[in-house]
């Protein structure tokens, strides 16, 4: 009896430790499922690639009333290469996941997402890379003009600051104002993250302010 019973302990013993080093191993993985009109045999196993580099792989595809689920797991160090609103396509039995227009937060796990498959949609997640270098050269054309709009509203401080508290507060909420309406603008048109960079220059300008 003593024999079974230790013999039983090893057991236990032995499935407690794969399970531990199977949790240790997938750790920061993140799965996602894609929704597609049409998967174009996508198939369990194949490969998840972002700007040519394979993030992942797919673990099942299922039928979803006239659509397909295709769930995907994302190895834990591209576990950021699936935002909410990445582009997807199906290219050489491979997922293809392009983020070259993507300003969105990375997918929680178990997020469930609709692949946007119109034709403009699929021929960007298919090419965006191509276009990539232009964007940010158009992103750092942008920055650029945003540095420069700032500067312009805020280089006259010193002047500010001389005239008195009542004379600088005013200006500081007029800047302030300026910003907001910028941001907002730029989030119209899709453009957070430059709206981020204008919000963390003000915030950098108003603590210069408090010297």
């Amino acid at each position: 009896m003593r024999k079974l019973f230790s013999f039983l302990f090893l057991v236990l013993l032995a499935v407690g430790v794969w399970f531990g080093a199977r949790w240790l191993v997938h750790r920061g993985e993140v799965k996602a499922t894609i929704v597609f009109r049409d998967a174009h045999g996508l198939k369990r196993g194949d490969p998840v690639t972002e700007n040519g580099a394979v993030v992942g792989h797919v673990t099942n595809v299922s039928a979803l009333d006239d659509r397909t689920a295709v769930t995907v797991q994302l190895d834990r160090d591209h576990r950021r290469s699936i935002v909410s609103d990445s582009l997807f396509a199906v290219d050489h039995h491979a997922l293809v996941v392009t983020n070259t227009f993507a300003v969105g937060s990375p997918v929680d796990d178990g997020a469930i997402l609709n692949a946007k498959e119109d034709r403009v949609a699929t021929w960007l997640a298919k090419h965006g890379g191509a276009v990539k270098p232009y964007l940010d050269a158009a992103r750092a054309k942008a920055d650029e003009w945003i540095d420069r709009d700032f500067d312009n509203w805020t280089e006259k401080l010193p002047e500010w600051k001389r005239e008195g508290s009542d004379s600088l507060q005013r200006h500081v909420d007029d800047v302030k104002k300026r910003v907001a309406k910028a941001e907002d603008d730029l989030r119209k048109t899709n453009r957070a993250d430059e709206a981020k960079k204008l919000k963390e220059k003000l915030d950098r300008w108003l603590e210069d302010v408090k010297k």
